[in-house]
């Protein structure tokens, strides 16, 4: 036998070898899935009276949270409707400041990313700089589960026209319609 013939013979041993460990390696992945799924349904099926009174619970709490929204949507429109002039103003100062804060959410996002936020904190500059810092206002990229650009927009445009609302609220609030 020549040096071939002893190459060979390695190589086909130890292709042998190769797939008795991943025959091996295979079976045993499926008894663990075959066990861990046996795990998890027995572990659903013995506590499925404490999973019910959980999501009764989690239930009662959102339709608490939707009667709250309701109710506070609903003073805000007789507060509107008793006071015109002043949820005019106050409107028409959350636009304005909305869409100053919309215009500025680049150069916002631009300055977060160089403080130090997001995935390349600091290391960013120009567009880059400014969607990074976006995305991060936004809980991260779109794809890593986040709102991403969007949402770091929305963010700086829903903060802008809040805060503009709120000191327009606080300069009229002594007013009378």
């Amino acid at each position: 036998m020549g040096l071939r013939g002893l190459l060979w013979k390695t190589a086909l041993a130890t292709t042998k070898i190769t797939a008795k460990v991943a025959w091996g390696t295979t079976k045993v992945t499926a008894k663990v899935a075959a066990g861990t799924t046996e795990f998890v349904a027995k572990a659903v099926y013995n506590n499925r009276e404490e999973l019910a009174a959980v999501a009764g619970a989690a239930a009662t709490i959102a339709g608490k949270a939707a009667l709250g929204t309701a109710k506070l949507a609903g003073t805000a429109i007789v507060v509107a409707v008793e006071n015109p002039r002043k949820a005019a103003i106050v409107a028409g100062a959350a636009a304005v400041t909305g869409g100053v804060a919309l215009a500025a959410a680049p150069a916002l996002g631009a300055a977060v990313s160089a403080a130090g936020f997001g995935v390349a904190g600091g290391a960013l500059s120009g567009a880059a700089a400014s969607s990074a810092g976006l995305a991060a206002l936004g809980g991260g990229s779109v794809a890593a589960g986040g709102l991403g650009m969007a949402g770091g927009t929305a963010l700086i445009a829903g903060v802008g026209a809040l805060g503009g609302g709120a000191i327009a609220g606080a300069v009229t609030s002594g007013e009378k319609t």
